[in-house]
């Protein structure tokens, strides 16, 4: 009996110890670590620019910039785009090292100017996915 309990504990022991190794992750950033997000208005116009660390993206498609229930349309200004095939959502486009993007809103109602807000998601290379991330400028 006690050679079996010895030979279950040389098996098991160790996948038992060793598999939350994977998913111990100490170096982990915070969002906004990882994504570092600044914003201004300059006349007409809102910019928008994020240094994204190494190591790390941010999905094209999941970029929006509203102005109250307005979705404004927006330009990529300086981009490191690249094409993947991510495990999460497929064919992608995403951006690495620096982004800034602008938007106009010369046609909106300067009333909801007080309500933007931008939406962005990305990813730790192989490793996870922040949720959808929503900033209020």
């Amino acid at each position: 009996m006690n050679s079996r309990v010895l030979l279950y504990a040389f098996v098991f022991l160790p996948g038992l110890i060793f598999a939350g190794g994977p998913f111990i992750d100490k170096k982990i950033l915070d969002v906004d670590e990882a994504f570092i997000f600044k914003s201004s208005i300059v006349e007409n116009k809102i910019l928008i620019s994020w240094k994204i660390k190494p190591g790390h993206y941010l999905y094209k498609k999941s970029i929006l910039i509203q102005a109250g229930d307005k979705i404004l349309k927006h330009n990529y200004r300086s981009k490191n785009e690249l094409k993947i095939s991510d495990e999460f959502f497929g064919e992608s486009i995403i951006f690495k090292d620096n982004l800034e993007v602008d938007a106009e809103f010369s046609n909106v109602n300067l009333n909801i100017l007080n309500d933007i807000k931008v939406t962005y998601q990305g990813c730790a290379e192989g490793r996870y996915c922040y949720p959808e991330i929503i900033k209020s400028i």
